[in-house]
């Protein structure tokens, strides 16, 4: 009989510890703030750096990229696995203050040898784990985890700047591989420790603004595995556009003048 009242009374506390782990609540397919994930002091902050598939700067390294996290302590607590809210941008650590002498010199003939550009350097905004506080007040109390990167050679990231360059679609398709286990994460940028994306269901979607909007599209153009969904806000969605746009501005207002005097 005691045996019997002993079982029941396991069965029926192991039911009631199961009724209360925190997941996520959707409602009308909105996301709600679960009341277990809003205490930020709770949040567990973490960074690391995901190895790519490139060696951008050259110096015979596959370049790593530095990364951010945000998680809901339930993640270590009760070994929840969420979803992946995720942003990169070449911004988050600041940048150079300069002008025109910073640039390379466009003024020579294809393949030209030219002087190397003015090393430029940037002091780093924020300090270590966050690289950035975008997206996390409103999406980790909704049960996602956070994640942020610096784009290539920007931040404590490896690498060489490149605009519109296959290392700025490759860069996030590293983190979004990591994210599914299927790269490599360290614990620092030279160091053999790996971290582990145990926490990560392996559906990420992106978004961002302008350029960290961009990235977002890069990202989609490799086919990766996992990224679930992009909201780009205001992106760039194409270079020769983008590039040449004012130029034909320009022209165009030249040969209205050239007219006018003839």
């Amino acid at each position: 009989m005691k045996k019997s009242i002993l079982i029941v009374l396991l069965v029926f506390s192991i039911q009631i510890s199961a009724q209360e782990k925190a997941v996520p609540v959707f409602k009308d397919g909105e996301a709600q703030i679960v009341e277990a994930f809003k205490d930020s002091e709770k949040w567990i902050r973490h960074d690391l750096w995901v190895e790519t598939t490139f060696d951008s700067d050259g110096d015979g390294k596959m370049d790593r990229v530095h990364v951010d996290v945000t998680r809901p302590e339930q993640t270590k607590t009760e070994g929840l696995k969420l979803p992946v809210v995720y942003e990169s941008s070449p911004y988050y650590a600041g940048v150079a203050n300069g002008g025109s002498e910073l640039f390379w010199d466009v003024k020579h003939e294809l393949g030209e040898k030219v002087p190397n550009p003015v090393h430029v350097e940037v002091q780093r905004r924020g300090e270590r784990p966050i690289i950035s506080n975008s997206q996390i007040s409103t999406w980790v109390p909704r049960g996602y985890i956070v994640v942020h990167s610096s784009s290539p050679g920007t931040g404590l990231s490896d690498g060489a700047p490149t605009v519109g360059g296959k290392n700025e679609s490759l860069a996030p398709k590293a983190v979004i591989d990591w994210l599914n286990g299927r790269a490599k994460g360290f614990s620092s940028r030279e160091g053999n420790e790996e971290v582990k994306a145990f926490w990560s269901t392996g559906k990420v979607g992106m978004t961002g603004t302008s350029y960290n909007g961009t990235i977002p599209l890069a990202a989609a153009t490799t086919g990766v595995d996992g990224l679930e969904a992009i909201i780009p806000i205001a992106p760039n969605t194409s270079y020769y556009h983008y590039y040449r746009f004012i130029i034909i501005i320009i022209v165009q207002m030249v040969w209205c003048v050239l007219l006018e005097d003839i």
